[in-house]
């Protein structure tokens, strides 16, 4: 079996027939799968990712665990389980298969279960010994996917030492079935359970069998859960501790616990970015010239939250905050093709210049030409982006100013055709300036400078906000605005707001319902700003906004 991970990288490497394999790392994983009553094919594929996000890890994923023999666990480390049989809760392993995994476990071998992967083997003795929080029928229960807060109970074990309390959107159980040889780390729980006056249920556990280490969580339900940066935090944290009794990767920014104390701003410069800092922690980074091939912002943090997502697996080519045209005279510049990140059409820099100011705003300026890849450029442009000052929360205003001129005899600027044209599509109208949110947001909401809420995209407006539920459970979200010059007939908002996924997108789409053509040396000009805010806002806060920036245009 042959497996793509991160949509590009391709796994050759095999052990044997029923084994599949990423290249190796220092702690070696074996991923049970093939079986569970959610759906484990997703599953499995995220923890692929999960494990593929460090070089710490190597793994191999199993179809049939319950072929494996004593010698192949000889080969790993610890085991991550996504497996059960239900509803056949009666199911037993060949004796030889039980026996491997049992001393693999007792002689010093880690095992790490979630969510539903401990529910298995009822009648099986000995796995209830090292597993906990299993489901049992008619006691334990669940509500609604919804947000759950995950409460860190124990900071002093290595695990989640130094780990905030965070927000998922999750299918949280209720009165399962716990093993009390097993030490509770976090609790977790949701607006229904508090109603209700139901206590906070255990979330975060682990124990000791023999030699070896056990870490499970009920966290996990399903794909969209498991891309929640909490979720991905406690997995690579509690395999690295199941598997040697340490724990030495460095918990995220937005899962640290806030620090109040003053820290200085500082820039910092790299050959492929120019970030601002304060003390360890980005306040946002402008990326250019490495393996994505446009220049774009990731990441934007306001207050404990990270705004931006940056080449998720649904579509690898979105980039935090970035501009990128679809087609110039029919090629692609959107999408990578290929399998690679490499689109037809070329975004090239041709030179950049940071200015760096005392109150740590700064000025970005670039010069860009488009052209296929071995073709003549087509489209030249001068890019500024002024970026605010933070303030208190780390808000920030970044301003837009893009200059184009036509090099070629005609520059056709298009898009995907929309639906009620020749091959319309759903999906089609977008192209410019764009935000992918962050996938761990939960709860999106609107508001526009026309008055709607709901049903915003293909709509026209001088302004439009989209804001969430961050992963502290607090507010965070980005307000763009079109500035006066920039209006065209054609032009509209394109969003995304679908919580299943997630996928959070939007922009002031210039081509929404009309294309534009340009003539040779004929040239145009974009002004837009985005205000990144943390914390509740309105209508009226967000007109004001618009008409500052407004007037300082």
């Amino acid at each position: 079996m042959i497996r793509y991970l991160i949509y590009f990288f391709v796994c050759t490497f095999f052990i044997n027939p029923q084994l599949y394999s990423q290249e190796p790392g220092s702690i070696r994983v074996l991923i049970f799968s093939g079986s569970n009553n959610h759906d484990w094919k997703q599953t499995t594929n995220q923890l692929e990712r999960i494990f593929s996000e460090t070089a710490m890890f190597s793994y191999e994923v199993t179809n049939l665990p319950d072929t494996i023999r004593s010698s192949d666990f000889e080969l790993f480390d610890v085991i991550v389980s996504n497996w059960n049989s239900w509803p056949e809760n009666d199911l037993r392993w060949p004796q030889g298969a039980e026996e491997a995994l049992s001393d693999f476990i007792k002689n010093g071998g880690g095992f790490v279960t979630f969510h539903a992967s401990s529910s298995a083997f009822y009648k099986w003795p000995e796995f209830k010994k090292f597993t906990t929080a299993a489901w049992v029928m008619d006691i334990t229960g669940h509500g609604e996917i919804s947000a759950t807060r995950v409460s860190i109970q124990n900071d002093e074990h290595v695990i989640t030492k130094g780990m905030a309390d965070f927000f998922i959107q999750d299918e949280l159980w209720v009165n399962a079935e716990e093993n009390t040889n097993f030490k509770i780390l976090g609790t977790a729980t949701n607006n229904d359970l508090a109603a209700r006056g139901t206590e906070d249920q255990s979330a975060i556990m682990v124990s000791d069998y023999g030699k070896g280490r056990i870490f499970h969580t009920i966290l996990g339900h399903d794909a969209r859960t498991m891309r929640n940066r909490g979720f991905r935090t406690l997995m690579l944290r509690g395999t690295e501790w199941a598997a040697n009794g340490s724990v030495t990767q460095p918990i995220p920014q937005e899962l640290q616990i806030p620090d109040d104390s003053d820290k200085e701003f500082s820039w910092v410069e790299t050959d492929s970015s120019f970030a601002l800092y304060k003390g360890e922690h980005i306040i946002w980074k402008y990326n250019f010239n490495e393996l994505h091939g446009k220049p774009f912002f990731h990441p934007v943090v306001v207050g404990r939250n990270n705004l931006t997502c940056i080449s998720p697996d649904d579509h690898p080519w979105h980039l935090g905050q970035w501009f990128t045209w679809k087609f110039i005279n029919g090629v692609n510049y959107w999408e990578y093709q290929n399998g690679t990140y490499q689109s037809e059409g070329v975004t090239e820099i041709k030179d950049i210049d940071f200015t760096r100011n005392p109150d740590f705003s700064a000025e970005i300026e670039l010069e860009i030409v488009y052209h296929p890849i071995e073709g003549e450029n087509v489209l030249e442009e001068s890019r500024t982006i002024k970026v605010s000052a933070p303030q208190d929360k780390g808000d920030v205003s970044m301003e837009y100013i893009l200059k184009y001129k036509a090099l070629a005899e005609l520059v056709d600027l298009n898009r995907t055709p929309i639906m009620g044209e020749p091959g319309g599509q759903s999906w089609g109208g977008y192209a410019g300036l764009s935000i992918r949110f962050n996938q761990d947001f939960m709860n999106p909401q609107f508001i526009s400078s026309w008055g709607e809420t709901e049903d915003v995209s293909g709509k026209p407006g001088d302004w439009l906000y989209m804001g969430f539920t961050g992963l502290d459970g607090k507010q965070a979200g980005s307000q763009i605005m079109v500035s006066p010059d920039s209006q065209r007939e054609g032009a509209s908002w394109y969003t995304i707001s679908t919580e299943d996924l997630p996928f959070y997108y939007f922009s002031p789409a210039y081509l929404y319902y009309k294309p534009l053509e340009l003539k040779k040396g004929e040239q145009i000009e974009l002004k837009y700003r985005i205000d990144h805010i943390s914390g509740v806002t309105n209508q009226e806060k967000l007109e004001h906004s618009y008409k500052n920036y407004k007037q300082e245009n």
